[in-house]
């Protein structure tokens, strides 16, 4: 497929570039209509004094495999953002620098919008940094229901 690695990505990873992967959607059995999927972006490993920024696009996995990438039909599905603070005294609150934490967005209805047919078992994600020369780590990729 057009701008898919071949071989699935493997957690965690530096978030240097952008990045693109394929995640598994949940069972089709699970998916139910009043249930929503949500992306989890988890593990996430940051610098706490850095300004930290990555988008999250996702596209059906079918348009990415079509002439031309399907790149311009991938939609936003959010942003992850670490603005920095000190206290008073200087320090950053606990004393360490490095913050973990996960993102989780919502993604159901961006799917309906997508065109992604209740029998596609995967979709594409895409990470862009927005920031250079910060450390971010990602633990893992994956779809709920929740």
């Amino acid at each position: 497929m057009a701008g898919i690695p071949a071989t699935p990505a493997t957690f965690p990873m530096s978030l240097d570039k952008p990045t693109t992967v394929m995640v598994a959607r949940p069972a089709k059995k699970e998916r139910e209509k009043e249930e929503e999927e949500v992306l989890v972006i988890e593990g996430i490993e940051i610098n706490r004094d850095e300004f930290v920024k990555f988008d999250v696009f996702i596209n059906d996995e079918d348009e990415e495999a079509a002439a031309g990438g399907g790149a311009e039909k991938a939609e936003c599905a959010g942003s992850f953002v670490n603005v920095p603070h000190k206290h008073r005294n200087g320090h950053s609150g606990d004393g360490g620098k490095v913050k973990k934490t996960q993102l989780r967005i919502g993604i159901s209805e961006l799917l309906e919008d997508l065109g992604v047919e209740e029998d596609d078992e995967d979709v594409v994600v895409k990470l862009v940094p927005r920031c250079d020369n910060v450390h971010v780590t990602i633990g893992g990729i994956k779809i709920e229901i929740e």
